[in-house]
């Protein structure tokens, strides 16, 4: 009894914000306290702001991994995210992903395809669609439940290079769920998601290689704010392959009126080697205690 509704009361935390949230689509992400809106230069970064996906100068995959809640017994809740980039000559830049949530009572994907441009020099919009679904067990005597449907997400980035001779600052600008579409099986309006508007920042110190990241998202009376910070702390030679490690720390804190304060520390780090990209995070909730930190891996590789 006590893992069913520990179980129910991690779904209600998520659906309570319109369901379909990020639960691990970028480890570096998580470990910068979910501050992305800013970011580009990686495929798993279009689920935060769709615009990013006009950074890609070339093909790219990542792949995502969440092992969530580890305290919770007789389940194995987790969180696959998979992404890509195709920049195409003459076309433009294409981005596309998926993300699955699994546990034993519930599961839920969103499935992205978008693209972006640069129409001016220093800003880019973009825009995704995303269809949307998810499958409950049958309670005893009645028929298992579903939904599929679909929405939009629209964003831009704008990037002021050499702000002070060498450090460069972007912002970040991303609106989702634009059609406001009900997740309820019977479409039911109580359970429309929500609109989310965030904008974000990325301070980057080229000459210390550091990152300083702020975001705040509001969904309906709902505002997140998230911070992060990343440092290069490493950059060494091995077999003639060239190495960066990185180390990362956030916090996040999620403000509501009508539900309860939620808020996490995280960090990790980050390793890469020439074309390959190896993300680590550990989130530790600070309200849901008794669920443990999650785990969250990410792999990402340049061609």
């Amino acid at each position: 009894m006590k893992y069913l509704l520990t179980v129910l009361f991690v779904i209600a935390s998520v659906l309570r914000a319109g369901g379909f949230e990020d639960l691990g689509v970028s480890a570096r992400v998580k470990s910068l306290g979910g501050a992305g809106l800013a970011l580009h230069g990686a495929p798993y970064l279009q689920f935060f702001n769709s615009a990013s996906v006009a950074y890609a100068d070339n093909y790219a995959v990542s792949a995502s991994y969440s092992n969530l809640y580890p305290d919770v017994e007789g389940d194995n809740l987790n969180y696959l995210s998979l992404s890509g980039l195709i920049p195409l000559p003459y076309i433009g830049k294409f981005g596309a992903g998926i993300n699955m949530l699994n546990t034993d009572l519930w599961k839920e994907y969103v499935i992205q395809a978008g693209y972006g441009i640069e129409i001016l020099p220093r800003l880019s919009v973009g825009g995704a669609v995303k269809f949307l679904g998810w499958s409950a067990n049958a309670a005893p005597g009645e028929d298992a439940l579903s939904y599929v449907g679909f929405t939009f997400d629209a964003g831009a980035i704008y990037t002021f290079d050499e702000l002070t001779g060498q450090d460069a600052l972007s912002l970040g600008l991303s609106i989702k769920n634009l059609t406001n579409p009900s997740i309820a099986q019977n479409g039911s309006s109580d359970a429309s998601l929500p609109i989310s508007i965030g904008v974000g920042s990325v301070y980057h110190s080229k000459k210390y290689e550091y990152l300083i990241l702020t975001d705040i998202v509001m969904e309906d009376d709902i505002i997140g704010i998230r911070f992060g910070a990343e440092f290069l702390s490493a950059r060494y030679s091995v077999f003639g392959y060239n190495n960066d490690f990185f180390i990362r720390g956030g916090y996040n804190n999620l403000l509501s009126a009508d539900f309860a304060r939620e808020s996490g520390l995280s960090g990790g780090f980050g390793l890469n080697v020439e074309t390959v990209k190896i993300d680590y995070a550990y989130i530790y909730p600070l309200e849901l205690k008794f669920v443990g930190g999650s785990h969250k891996m990410t792999v990402t590789y340049n061609f």
